[in-house]
């Protein structure tokens, strides 16, 4: 079997949409109850097994996303199997295991399941009660801080490692320091920020959440100041430490702020595979896992068409941007606003234009402080 040229992601639908919140901006819980069941253990070793065997023959490691939906739904025996059949079909790999969930359901039993086979486990949360339920309650419109809290004190009990993801809406966007320090009081070392577009293809209400671009903007500069000024190379915020590494010379490691894309599929529950998880549509589905080769599927003309499209399509005022190789036109998704001559453009443009404008003399100032050999948090001594 020929591997994939290129390591790839899979984020995993085991429960499919099926959650036990209801946010209001979830792009995905529009689908719950259109999708499938919960993930069949027949389908759930052809997917570990696929997707081992499809990455590049010289890939030590292999990552696994568990995603949802609210991933944990499925049970703890679920990914007991899994950690066997990912043994079992490993080739002498590192197997990495990330799991993103509303943390809710996390008790001791999963912290230390979690512990034993070092999972990474992202937690949604957008911040202190009053902010974090603007958006995040249940089915019965309750709360979900304090059970969401309860479960990342038994992750920080038994040292499991965290990260957290907030979503930014525009009834947040105001409170980043707020955000920012509540986040960083309860432990959090690896901050996400996921600006809220809630596209009229995934829409659950009336409301619109999304953010403008100044909004975004205003965020991201609050945000960027609270870690200017005792955290550069302690709390590790992806988006800011992005900057700096394509600033230096490397490749961005998000894909919305890559030239391309197309490299992290999407597995439903019954094995159906698609181009992103944000395009979790028919018409971006690539096949099934249960009787098609994954690297077959990653480098398809669909797939990589999918992603060199992201390219194709930006905009003549992306490409002569000054801020073109720290942004690339974000994710096509989000390309929903147009220019005067009529080429889509991120909603967020003017809030990216905003935030590098105003950060980027101290993220040079750091990238120096790197080239030196020192921590970019000596950037005020230069």
């Amino acid at each position: 079997m020929t591997s994939a040229s290129l390591p790839f992601s899979l984020f995993i639908k085991a429960e499919s949409a099926k959650c036990n919140l209801d946010c209001y901006y979830c792009y995905y819980l529009q689908r719950e109850g259109k999708q499938h069941s919960s993930m069949s253990e027949q389908t759930l070793e052809l997917i570990i097994k696929n997707h081992i065997q499809s990455q590049p023959e010289k890939s030590e490691q292999v990552d696994f996303i568990w995603h949802g939906g609210e991933p944990m739904l499925r049970g703890l025996e679920f990914y007991q199997k899994a950690v066997k059949l990912q043994q079992k079909h490993r080739e002498n790999r590192r197997i990495l295991n990330t799991i993103q969930t509303n943390g809710t359901l996390i008790n001791q039993r999963w912290a230390s399941f979690f512990k034993q086979h070092q999972f990474m486990v992202g937690i949604s949360i957008d911040g202190p009660n009053l902010l974090n339920d603007i958006a995040r309650i249940d089915k019965q419109g309750n709360s979900s801080f304090e059970r969401t809290m309860r479960g990342l004190q038994h992750l920080r009990d038994q040292q499991v490692e965290f990260n957290t993801l907030t979503v930014i809406n525009n009834k947040t966007y105001r409170h980043g320091k707020a955000i920012y320090q509540f986040l960083k009081e309860h432990g959090s070392g690896y901050m996400q920020f996921q600006p809220c577009i809630d596209h009229e293809l995934d829409r659950r209400s009336g409301y619109d959440w999304s953010l403008t671009g100044q909004q975004w903007g205003q965020f991201l500069c609050e945000t960027f100041d609270e870690w200017c000024k005792e955290d550069i190379g302690k709390i590790y915020v992806q988006f800011f430490e992005n900057c700096l590494m394509v600033l230096i010379g490397y490749p961005s490691q998000m894909c919305h702020h890559s030239p391309t894309c197309g490299q992290q599929l999407m597995a439903e529950s019954n094995g159906d595979i698609y181009s992103c998880d944000h395009f979790g549509f028919d018409n971006y589905k690539l096949g099934n896992a249960n009787n098609s080769r994954l690297n077959k599927l990653v480098s398809s003309p669909q797939q990589l068409k999918f992603g060199q499209d992201k390219w194709d399509a930006l905009s003549q005022k992306c490409q002569s941007c000054d801020f073109l190789q720290l942004c690339y036109g974000g994710c096509p998704k989000n390309r929903l606003a147009s220019t005067s001559d009529g080429e889509p453009v991120n909603v967020l443009c003017q809030g990216y234009d905003i935030f590098f404008r105003y950060a980027l003399p101290r993220l040079l100032k750091m990238t120096d402080a790197m080239r030196q050999g020192h921590s970019p948090a000596h950037y005020q001594l230069l």
